[in-house]
């Protein structure tokens, strides 16, 4: 299979505040540093990018209000110049509102500044009585001011005229939150705006690798992620309001199966997925050392019930089978299963097989670095290749249910790529999403 790839789609920093009174160049300016005790961060000090004045910068949480805020003087009442110096190492621009004593008085776009070490200074003007005032920078988007790092995981479904992508971020801490934005073509996915699901019923903490799909016996949407002790669930009748989620569940009532925990060594429980049958449901998950383990419960008790686990499909060496399976039903009596591998020089790619039940068996239809279902053997790029790797991601899928059907003409697949010189820990990868579009359909 031939494969082409397109950017599908993500950020800011504020380091100083200046105001200065007066219209003259000469007028005296007042300086204020975000970390300072005259200013507050909604957010963390942090100081991991150079360029910043002062001893650090406000990296704002990933949501509507995020914001820093910045207690000043004003001398005599006239027009104040305020001069904001951030970074934007994202791609598109953020969004804010600018308020003087709680009331906005303008609104103002941080635009990109090419990286996260590259500062500038936005300046406005706002009226201004004497005396002591709060100014406070506010996100106007639920993408907050943050400094995210990466955008990673998506799953996506098309429903009601729109793509649907829920999707993993970290942040320059390597903290992980999950993410929802929505579009009706995909040169609209990177000024789409992003829900941050910590901030509704899903809640904090770790959680991240979401897949969505619609149950259609109970009429409900279903979101799967990872925990890092267990595979949960939320679930809502209205995909497109990110705040319906409920809390999550787990699905293993007693943690980890012991077939994994006898198997998987100094790998990671991660990565599930949901597919189910006329008859049963599968829940499949990895562990990053060369098992690919299912689960099974019955279609009428899901998604309770998790049990008999067993080994799927497995690899005397952890990187052929490393992570990120996904199952699709692509005919109404043949599966495609694929698999994430590491090959050379450690890029990502992936494995395929075909088999005629989720249950198996499996027989191999691209399986090798040279000539895989998607990696750098098979995928051009229109512009710059700016990735070698082809990582987690999903199928745009042929419906929403259950069954996860697809189309074997003209597939196409949402993924995660990076800079091939990026060398940062994992959780600092700068991971970022495209769209790979099959060229050499038969169909």
């Amino acid at each position: 299979m031939r494969l082409k790839s397109a950017i599908a789609g993500l950020c800011l920093l504020i380091s100083t505040f200046v105001v200065a009174q007066g219209n003259s160049a000469h007028a005296a300016a007042a300086r204020y540093e975000a970390e300072s005790a005259a200013a507050t961060c909604v957010g963390t000090i942090d100081a991991n990018w150079s360029g910043f004045s002062g001893t650090g910068f406000c990296n704002t949480d990933n949501a509507v209000g995020a914001h820093a805020q910045f207690a000043v003087s004003a001398a005599t009442a006239g027009t104040a110049t305020l001069g904001i110096r951030f970074a934007n190492g994202g791609t598109t621009a953020r969004p804010a509102d600018v308020l003087v004593d709680g009331a906005t008085v303008q609104s103002v776009s941080f635009e990109p500044t090419g990286s996260w070490s590259s500062w500038t200074t936005k300046t406005l003007t706002v009226p201004m009585s004497a005396g002591d005032h709060i100014i406070r920078i506010r996100s106007a988007a639920a993408t907050g001011l943050p400094n995210i790092r990466a955008l990673k995981d998506p799953s996506v479904v098309y429903h009601n005229g729109r793509y649907h992508v829920f999707a993993t971020t970290t942040n320059q801490s390597g903290a992980y939150s999950m993410v929802y934005l929505n579009f009706t073509d995909w040169s609209q996915a990177n000024s789409a705006t992003q829900h941050y699901l910590d901030q509704t019923a899903i809640g904090g903490g770790y959680k991240a690798a979401p897949q969505v799909f619609y149950f259609a016996p109970q009429q409900k949407w279903y979101l799967v992620f990872q925990t890092g002790s267990n595979a949960a669930y939320s679930t809502t009748s209205d995909i497109s309001n990110p705040r319906s989620w409920s809390a999550p569940k787990p699905f293993y009532a007693d943690g980890m199966p012991q077939i994994i925990r006898d198997n998987i060594g100094n790998g990671y429980w991660v990565d599930f997925w949901v597919i189910c049958d006329s008859a049963n449901c599968y829940l499949f998950s990895s562990d990053a050392n060369g098992h690919l383990y299912r689960s099974e419960t019955s279609l009428s008790n899901f998604p309770n019930g998790f049990g008999n686990t067993v080994i799927a499909m497995q690899d005397s060496a952890r990187y052929p089978l490393w992570e990120a399976a996904n199952v699709y039903r692509s005919a109404s009596s043949q599966y495609l299963p694929i698999v994430e591998a590491i090959g050379s020089g450690g890029k990502r790619y992936f494995r395929s097989w075909t088999s005629p039940a989720i249950t198996g068996p499996w027989t191999a239809l691209a399986v090798t670095e040279a000539s895989p279902f998607a990696g750098a053997a098979n995928v051009t790029f229109s512009g710059t290749t700016w990735t070698r790797d082809i990582s987690h991601g999903e199928m745009i899928r042929n419906g929403i249910d259950q069954t996860l059907p697809i189309s074997p003409c003209g597939m196409r697949y949402l993924y995660q790529g990076k800079d091939p010189n990026a060398g940062d820990p994992y959780s600092l990868l700068p991971w970022r999403l495209g769209l790979l579009t099959q060229t050499n359909s038969t169909c």
